[in-house]
């Protein structure tokens, strides 16, 4: 008989701890051997197997990009980058559920003017262009500077 707790079940499982206090909480563990000063133990010789098919979200926890919710969800912010590679990336408010305002930058689309940048508001195109780069000359700012 080798009996485990949550703390050594997170040793042997490689779950952490926290995670298997909110699996406990949820009611997604098996029954305990027994409940020792409040603490509940498992018989890990018998359970073992049943522990280990407990299927582990991938998908949980935090999202992963940046949302903002104001106002009580009314108002939502959503920043989004395309790809861990990619320049492309996007901002959308939305009020109500309905999208107010929509940019959205395409850094496989640029060339010596700049990035281009596409902002919508209410849906209509308001800008659909490239950004400036502005590039100093360095003897021209070391004059400036003097």
């Amino acid at each position: 008989m080798n009996l485990v707790g949550l703390k050594e079940l997170s040793e042997l499982l490689e779950v952490p701890y926290e995670k298997l206090k909110v699996w406990k909480s949820r009611g997604r563990l098996p029954e305990p051997f027994q409940t020792i000063s409040g603490t509940p133990v498992w018989d890990w010789d018998e359970v073992e197997d049943e522990f280990r098919a407990i299927p582990q979200n991938e998908n949980s926890g935090r999202p992963k990009r940046p949302r903002i919710s104001l106002a009580g969800g009314l108002i939502d912010i959503d920043v989004k980058k395309n790809d861990s590679d990619s320049k492309d990336a996007s901002i959308k408010i939305s009020m109500f559920g309905k999208q107010i305002v929509d940019i959205e930058t395409d850094g496989n689309e640029s060339d010596e003017s700049g990035k281009k940048v596409s902002i919508k508001v209410m849906g209509k195109s308001v800008i659909d262009g490239y950004t400036d780069f502005i590039q100093e000359d360095s003897e021209e700012s070391d004059n400036e500077d003097s």
